[in-house]
């Protein structure tokens, strides 16, 4: 196991600091909490899981965690406020790149996001686009809001071609985030959508009632592959939530992740439209 003060001195050579426990958001995984991959963990990238609005990595990724785990990888779920602005959680989870990146002594990793959380997963790539050689290797991201979801899909109702409200006292500060038009997605989609080395696979379901219209979760951009559930598996009707559990979502990631280890996808019908 190694120390703390080796953990800090190679954090420090990446050019992260292990700062003041107060700088992580309340109710987030402290960073200096994660410890090495197991020894048995498959040698290979670590995997960061980034749960959705409202949820934890259970509710958001909890098959996929266990086939990561039951495949030999290493796998690190945190939990942090979903409530928080994007900008805060995005901090959060580069933050956590760098202490995972350091602890394992690894170059690189993977991330897979839900919804609010494959938001985040784009934005921390991007965080790091700048950089000669990017840390992020592939990200996965099922039902995100990359352009923002429609106010249909939050239920709110605004006047025909009016502004993106801010500061609703009803809406969390992530949730005003996340629709489109917000200043947040306008200043992070007004450059490259996506970072340049990364390899991008980016799943949607057509029944989506929270993240609308389902296409928003689409980028068209080099090295981005979009990828419909309903595409070969018409009669798999999951919804955004039943996306967490449904069989062909999660062997969606698992291939994407893997696609020599995990070469098939399920067709499985799937009428929970929640």
């Amino acid at each position: 196991m190694r120390t703390f003060s080796g953990i800090v001195a190679a954090l420090a050579i990446m050019g992260w600091t292990v700062g003041a426990a107060t700088a992580e958001p309340a109710g987030s995984t402290p960073l200096d909490s994660l410890a090495a991959c197991p020894a048995n963990a498959r040698a290979d990238s670590p995997v960061l899981l980034i749960h959705g609005t409202h949820a934890d990595v259970e509710k958001s990724l909890g098959p996929v965690r266990q086939a990561l785990l039951d495949d030999g990888r290493c796998v690190y779920g945190l939990d942090y406020d979903s409530d928080e602005p994007l900008s805060t959680s995005v901090d959060y989870f580069t933050a956590a790149v760098g202490r995972i990146r350091a602890v394992n002594q690894v170059d690189s990793l993977d991330l897979v996001g839900k919804s609010q959380g494959a938001l985040i997963a784009r934005a921390v790539s991007l965080q790091f686009a700048a950089r000669a050689v990017n840390p992020i290797r592939t990200v996965v991201a099922v039902s995100g809001p990359q352009h923002g979801t429609s106010p249909a899909g939050l239920h709110l109702t605004l006047p025909t071609g009016s502004a993106v409200p801010q500061g609703l006292p009803f809406l969390s500060p992530a949730m005003a985030d996340m629709i489109a038009g917000s200043s947040y997605l306008t200043r992070l989609n007004s450059g490259p959508m996506v970072a340049p080395g990364v390899r991008y696979v980016m799943t949607a379901t057509a029944y989506d009632q929270i993240v609308t219209p389902y296409t928003t979760a689409f980028i068209d951009a080099p090295g981005v592959t979009n990828i419909l559930v309903q595409d070969g598996c018409p009669e798999d009707h999951t919804g955004h939530l039943a996306g967490s559990t449904d069989p062909r979502t999660v062997d969606l990631v698992l291939h994407a992740l893997d696609p020599v280890r995990h070469p098939g996808v399920r067709c499985t019908a799937n009428d929970n439209g929640k």
